[in-house]
């Protein structure tokens, strides 16, 4: 493996910090046959074994990545997946390291040299087919969310429908070992929320396949399986409400509305067959202060919700996203085909319930998902000192951990949708957006782009840009 010529640790804490990851990750390696790691190999080392805490059990992302000592003992040096990886651990090592300007210099180099070598691996019959191949359009995904700019607005996306062509490709393959499926679906995730960002179907490659990939998904997967539909649903709708009333053909939207009912149904019964381990607790907030004084106060979130983990919250906003869409569609054919009064009315009551229901909720997860402390919330009265209706989350009764991780950049899709509700309070709305524009302040580019745009998913268009919820 060629060296990777970086500036070494300047402190005795990220020495210790890197000679612990090197000695987590040199067994593994030495296991393989690959041989310890050098210095200059501690970007991969840092790469790995940080992104490895990062994930839980139950994030398919964790058992891939595991897999990526496997592969890079099985592949060419000047591989795609050995460019691509070079360039991600580079790109991470100069996130945590501002300063290390060779680092990021680097990275962007292996990542056009991947480039390059994946533009000649998927011209080459047997090396399309390979696992070292479609795992290296992953890393350069991941890699472009990592270091994403106004000059690469549309690489994640492009890269995401570049892995679902790999899987035509694979056939078969794609069933044929634990880990080939596991691809697969991890793959249909991100297909899934790349398409309901561009309002049309998915790749025909993930119909048919429940019965092969039964053994392996878990409870984010059987929800997927379910929202994987609705990218057909928006972009259908789009077909009629693009026609002139006298050229639609009413039976087929009224069937889009019955099967987007249907959907959303099934939706919500996943909700409540959720396992406790999947499940969450919900805080009550309590308001010290006079009723009156707090009608003219700003939005603060009624409830508080507690996760198991990151990963857990990430996939109920991903469901509450799911049934916001879905609402959406509705609400626009709905209109557009002129129902009954009566109950065009009711069944905008109902919509507009959830809608408010969704909306909430993606606003309770927030504390959590910042890394804030929940353990003693209800030990103090916060709270009643805030006022201002473009007040971050409360950060001066509680402190959000500084050190640890969080998963403000998952909240950043959800977030996104959730303040592009019409019916949603204007102070709520308000609040929302400045979550988005302290993330952004954090240096999330993707959250500096949307925090003053309507989402487009919503309306029936194509956002401006691609990107993944993590």
């Amino acid at each position: 493996m060629r060296k990777l010529q970086v500036s070494l640790p300047s402190t005795t804490k990220e020495c210790h910090l890197t000679s612990h990851v090197g000695n987590c990750i040199q067994n593994r390696f030495l296991l393989l046959g690959i041989g310890p790691p050098s210095i200059d190999d501690l970007p991969l080392c840092f790469f790995y074994q940080t992104t490895l805490e990062s994930l839980t059990n139950a994030d398919r992302a964790r058992y891939l990545h595991l897999q990526l000592p496997t592969l890079i003992s099985r592949s060419e040096a000047g591989s795609a997946l050995h460019l691509a990886m070079q360039a991600i651990s580079l790109a991470v090592w100069a996130r945590s390291r501002p300063n290390d300007r060779s680092a990021s210099q680097l990275s962007r180099t292996r990542y056009s040299q991947s480039l390059a070598a994946m533009n000649a691996a998927i011209r080459d019959p047997a090396k399309v087919k390979r696992d070292e191949t479609l795992y290296a359009v992953l890393l350069l995904s991941g890699y472009e969310t990592i270091t994403f700019d106004s000059e690469a607005l549309y690489a994640w996306g492009t890269h995401i429908d570049g892995a679902a062509s790999l899987l035509r490709s694979r056939g078969k393959d794609n069933f044929s070992t634990p880990f080939a499926c596991n691809m697969f679906l991890f793959i249909r995730r991100n297909a899934i929320q790349s398409h309901l960002q561009i309002s049309k179907p998915i790749d025909p490659i993930f119909d048919g396949s429940a019965e092969k990939l039964s053994l392996y998904e878990n409870v984010e997967d059987r929800l997927l399986s379910k929202a994987m539909r609705i990218p057909a649903l928006q972009s259908l709708a789009n077909i009629i409400l693009s026609q002139p009333s006298y050229a639609v053909d009413y039976s087929v939207a009224f069937e889009l509305i019955r099967a987007a009912e249907t959907l959303d149904v099934e939706l919500a019964d996943w909700a409540r067959r959720i396992p406790r381990k999947g499940a969450y607790t919900t805080i009550t907030l309590m308001r010290y202060y006079p009723p009156a004084e707090s009608s003219s106060s700003g939005f603060v979130p009624n409830l508080i919700h507690q996760y198991p983990g990151f990963y857990v919250a990430r996939v109920w906003n991903l469901y509450r996203v799911y049934r916001l869409i879905i609402q959406s569609i509705l609400v626009r054919v709905s209109s557009f085909v002129s129902l009954h009064h009566t109950a065009h009315e009711q069944d905008y009551i109902r919509i507009e319930k959830i809608n408010r229901a969704m909306v909430d909720d993606v606003c309770a997860s927030v504390p959590f998902l910042l890394g804030y402390d929940l353990s003693d919330l209800k030990l103090h009265p916060p709270f009643e000192h805030l006022r201002d209706e473009n007040c971050l989350w409360p950060q001066n009764s509680m402190e959000a951990s500084s050190s640890g991780p969080t998963g403000k950049f998952s909240l950043i899709w959800p977030l996104y949708v959730a303040c592009s509700v019409p019916s949603a309070p204007e102070t709520q709305r308000k609040w929302i957006r400045a979550q988005l524009k302290w993330i952004a302040g954090t240096g999330e580019a993707h959250a500096h782009l949307v925090m003053d745009a309507d989402s487009q998913t919503l309306f029936g268009g194509p956002e401006s840009f691609r990107f993944d919820c993590v």
